[in-house]
């Protein structure tokens, strides 16, 4: 980025130790209880004084007329018995009787008409007493509501807000994909400063040509660490990256920096330019440079005056081949020389940068022409150089913009990396094919994904969850009755006779005689049959069916990765035996609020929805990918399809009933048999 970044007084404090990528929101008002006691009820004014003035209202106008009425008819009696009597000297006692019965009479229903006033007056001194014992009471209990709720809120406020979001301690790799220049810059300030408090020296290579280290340099600076900056190409003669090669070295990462991933590329051209290579070098040892090789291979193509050679050293490179055979390799030696011209300054006042708590090699101008390929090749393979000879300590590793890096070089520095416990940080601008290949080494961090393919891939990289639904309901019933009543009657007459005569006649010389006989006869016969067949077939059958169906959801849609904040991060994290996904903010100004601890947070268990204020079964920023489930794990697809729809499968149906009625037999004639 051109813009210079603003010094900040809050950036030291992303220098503590501890590596975060971000920090999590965790919702502290989740914790929250409710007050579990429940609000007293005032309390109703006892049954028996309502049921005793139901019964002193109950017919009063009734009861009052005949108590005054008794009292007044036993008064007059008492008169008329006290008249009968006259003037004796008891007739004033009766009067005194009378008077007596008449009072008590007239005494008695003023009481009973007194009677529901002095009962209501009792039950309302009883109200206003239950209401006194009411109120007292819920004041008592709000107190007690009050003091829970300042204890809940005081345990909540001690909470943190923000908890680091860190990589697993079982990696050693991270790869961050997606997101614009100004995410990436906040990442590299606030992942980077951890890294340079936890794991000490970084070497950090940006292929974007954007000087997105901007930020993390200052914070550098400001906690007193070394820093050296290297802008390539314009600052090549101060970084040599093939000093101190032997020359078979030298001529290998030439080689494969020329040649790279391209496809074109047959064995036998990498094979003639080793050989090539390796001959020239084989006269400029021990001083090997890519100035030198540049300057020979110039002399090879008929250009022998260099001042980087001496005559010696010219004359033994005219004698490898003969002129004619240079004259055959001349195309080569140009190709050759072409992808090294703009390397000639290299390292030409410096052999090899020193040591420093933070290097940053920046890659400028356009990252599409040869050079510039070359060139992040050479860093690729100075990198791996610079892991494995362990030169100098280093204890991180960032590589911005690594989407065009060889897939096999960046293998190659992951294996490194983790054998020799450095943290390798790897930033892909997009998530194509050559990508894929590559992630999964390691952790993994998804930030905005605008294109849709991206997105849909990434959501596939983070996987899907299933569940059962219910896919189909199936309900039959059925039945079947037969009854066959036959009815068959047969009949047969014959009649017949015979009939005949005869007559005899015999005549002799002593007379004659004559027979006459006659016969005949009457047959007749008749035969009846009948019958009745009856047969009944009752059948039914019922089914109730529910078939459930497993279906794969994505944990994290797509659309969801293609609306993420500037300076938002989806963290696919290994934890035990699964994977959990963690939305992380990634802002450098969280540092600044309240309730953030810049390490990670223990979640406490939630409590439980019947008693928490804001019910929830998990943290929305965390969601587990997968859970690894045994091996004969409980089936749970017939309970989660039983639920779909409340009765279905649960229930046996009522069996079908058939009336079934029964004909009388008829006999042949229509009479009852």
């Amino acid at each position: 980025m051109t813009t210079p970044v603003p010094v900040s007084d809050h950036l030291p404090k992303l220098a503590t130790p501890g590596e975060r990528l971000g920090w999590i929101f965790n919702d502290r008002n989740l914790y929250l209880r409710k007050f579990m006691e429940p609000v007293p009820q005032p309390a109703a004014a006892p049954q028996h004084l309502f049921d005793k003035l139901s019964r002193a209202q109950h017919n009063l106008t009734k009861k009052i007329f005949q108590v005054a009425g008794g009292g007044v008819g036993l008064a007059l009696l008492i008169s008329c018995c006290g008249g009968s009597v006259g003037a004796s000297s008891n007739g004033g006692a009766y009067g005194f009787l009378a008077f007596l019965a008449f009072a008590a009479g007239i005494g008695g229903a003023v009481w009973l008409g007194t009677a529901p006033g002095r009962i209501k007056a009792e039950i309302a001194a009883a109200q206003q007493q239950l209401q006194y014992q009411y109120q007292q009471a819920y004041a008592a209990w709000d107190q007690r509501r009050q003091h829970h709720e300042y204890q809940q809120r005081q345990t909540v406020d001690a909470m943190n807000e923000w908890g680091a979001a860190t990589p697993s301690n079982s990696t050693r790799r991270v790869d961050i994909i997606g997101g614009t220049t100004y995410g990436w810059e906040a990442v590299l300030t606030v992942f980077g400063g951890s890294l340079l408090a936890t794991r000490g020296p970084m070497v950090l290579v940006d292929f974007t040509g954007e000087a997105l280290c901007g930020e993390l340099l200052t914070l550098a600076s400001m906690t007193e660490r070394t820093v050296q900056q290297f802008r390539l190409p314009s600052e090549m003669s101060r970084f040599d990256l093939v000093g101190g090669l032997g020359a078979n070295e030298f001529v290998d990462c030439l080689v494969e920096s020329m040649f790279g991933d391209a496809t074109g590329a047959t064995r036998a051209e990498r094979s003639q330019d080793t050989m090539l290579l390796r001959e020239v070098c084989a006269v400029l040892e021990p001083q090997i440079s890519v100035g030198r090789l540049l300057a020979a291979l110039r002399v090879l193509t008929d250009r022998p005056v260099q001042a980087a050679l001496t005559p010696d050293e010219v004359d033994r490179l005219l004698d490898l081949q003969p002129d004619e055979v240079r004259r055959q390799m001349h195309q080569q030696l140009r190709r050759i020389e072409a992808f090294l011209h703009p390397l000639e300054e290299m390292g030409s006042e410096s052999a090899a940068p020193g040591d420093a708590d933070l290097t940053c090699v920046i890659a400028e101008g356009d990252r599409r022409n040869a050079q510039a390929e070359l060139l992040k090749d050479l860093l690729v393979q100075w990198l791996a150089r610079r892991v494995r000879q362990e030169s100098g300590p280093m204890g991180s590793l960032v590589l911005i913009g690594a989407d065009e890096v060889n897939h096999r070089a960046i293998e190659n520095l992951s294996t490194l990396c983790e054998r020799r416990g450095i943290r390798l940080v790897l930033f892909y601008a997009h998530l194509r094919e050559h990508t894929l290949q590559t992630i999964g080494g390691g952790e993994v961090a998804l930030m905005r994904l605008g294109n849709h393919t991206e997105a849909g891939q990434a959501a596939d990289f983070i996987g899907k969850g299933h569940k059962f639904v219910l896919s189909q309901l199936t309900r039959t019933l059925g039945g079947n009755e037969t009854h066959t009543l036959a009815d068959t009657y047969g009949e047969s007459e014959t009649h017949g006779g015979s009939s005949g005569w005869s007559r005899s006649h015999t005549s002799g010389h002593g007379g004659g005689s004559s027979t006459y006989s006659s016969s005949g006869g009457t047959n007749w016969s008749q035969t009846r049959n009948w019958s009745q067949t009856e047969s009944n077939a009752r059948g039914q059958n019922w089914s109730d069916a529910q078939a459930a169906q497993r279906v794969y959801e994505y944990t994290l849609e797509p659309r969801v990765l293609q609306d993420l904040p500037e300076y938002a991060m989806v963290l696919v994290k290994s934890e035990g035996r699964g994977a959990v996904v963690q939305a992380v903010e990634v802002n450098p100004d969280i540092v600044t609020l309240p309730r953030v601890s810049m390490q990670p947070i223990d979640l406490l268990p939630l409590p439980d929805r019947a008693e928490a204020v804001h019910p929830a079964t998990r943290q929305p920023s965390q969601v587990t990918a997968s859970q690894p489930e045994p091996l004969a794990a409980h089936d749970t697809a017939a309970q989660d399809a039983a639920t779909a729809l409340n009765g279905w499968g649960n229930a046996v149906p009522q069996q079908p009933q058939y009336q079934q009625q029964q004909q009388p037999y008829q006999g042949p004639w229509g009479g009852r048999q």
